[in-house]
């Protein structure tokens, strides 16, 4: 009995082991995220932006803020106010849905990609396959082929970091698309690839008082700060 004792308890072990050092042994092999990250990538004409996102995402909500101020200094973004999914994890985080941008430096594209609860397209159309690959699909229709392929890539195809052996799209319920934030230009390409800030930090806040003191927030500007700096590097 001791015996059995003994080797359940080596195996144990190792499986403990392997639990522990896993994330440091995957880590060569994923992607980043929360942070962003160079692609070999460097575009003609002039900078590019691209938000990726759906309508009820609270991560895409959190993001909506500092992108919007770091985007606002360079040209005229136009908008209107939302919210997350009432269901998620953080329901109700205010947000902004971009709808246009005119900058004679920047050309920025907003692509929303799904409903507030999942259950179709950004204009309430129900999904024909499923949500990755519908997803897919609009991404390929509306990007230039180099950006959908970058999209593609860093959500369905490559592992994303603390995903063990998952994409982003693969790692959330139900898989779909996730947020990403593309920033590109002649200096080189950045993703981003999940949040910058937890959106609990404005669950429960006002569209009003992100928009008057939102840039006076810590977890905002310095996420705009962030956004900032690679808009320089890209440039």
């Amino acid at each position: 009995m001791k015996k059995y004792f003994r080797i359940a308890l080596i195996i144990g072990s190792i499986i403990l082991a392997i639990i522990i050092i896993s994330p440091f042994m995957l880590g060569p092999f994923e992607e980043p995220h929360n942070r962003f990250f160079e692609v070999n990538y460097k575009p003609p004409g002039k900078e590019r932006v691209i938000f990726i996102s759906w309508a009820g995402c609270p991560i895409g909500a959190s993001l909506s803020w500092p992108l919007y101020f770091a985007l606002e200094k360079y040209g005229n973004i136009s908008y209107y106010n939302w919210h997350s999914d009432p269901s998620d994890s953080f329901p109700f985080t205010p947000g902004l849905i971009f709808t246009n941008y005119s900058s004679s430096s920047i050309n920025a594209s907003f692509v929303y990609l799904y409903n507030e609860s999942l259950t179709g397209n950004f204009h309430n159309k129900t999904v024909s396959g499923n949500l990755v690959t519908d997803g897919l699909k609009e991404l390929k229709s509306d990007l230039p082929l180099p950006y959908y392929q970058m999209a593609e890539k860093y959500t369905t195809k490559d592992w994303i970091s603390g995903g063990y052996f998952s994409t982003s799209a693969d790692s959330v319920q139900p898989h779909h698309i996730n947020t990403i934030i593309i920033i590109s230009g002649y200096s080189g390409t950045y993703i981003l690839n999940g949040e910058l800030y937890s959106p609990s930090l404005i669950n429960g806040d006002t569209h009003s008082h992100l928009m008057e003191d939102g840039q006076n927030l810590t977890y905002i500007h310095d996420a705009c700060k962030e956004i900032n700096q690679y808009l320089n590097k890209a440039e």
